[in-house]
């Protein structure tokens, strides 16, 4: 079950109901993407949430996997923005809805 903290706006409570089998590791993701991030930034932050103990261990397609289901939720949007790789390829930058 999702839960939405009692400062967050309206939205976020009606979708952490809509929401069933939330995950730990998604739960951690809809956290981290309170701030927009490319999905680089958010293994960096989620690899440092689980370093502090706030987040069980995922490995980095298992982040991107329930970063995927969360987009597929409607939870989580492309917020338009795009960032440069460290390659030089365009990133999509994620935001929590």
């Amino acid at each position: 079950m999702a839960y939405a903290r009692v400062t967050d706006p309206q939205t976020s409570h009606d979708a952490a109901k809509s929401v069933d089998n939330i995950t730990a590791t998604q739960h951690v993701i809809l956290s981290l993407l309170k701030t927009p991030m490319c999905d680089l930034e958010l293994l960096t932050a989620y690899g440092l949430s689980v370093e502090v103990g706030i987040a069980p261990y995922a490995s980095e397609s298992g982040i991107r996997s329930r970063r995927s289901e969360l987009v597929d939720a409607g939870l989580v949007v492309h917020s338009g923005d795009y960032k440069l790789s460290p390659s030089g390829r365009k990133m999509m930058v994620w935001v929590k809805r």
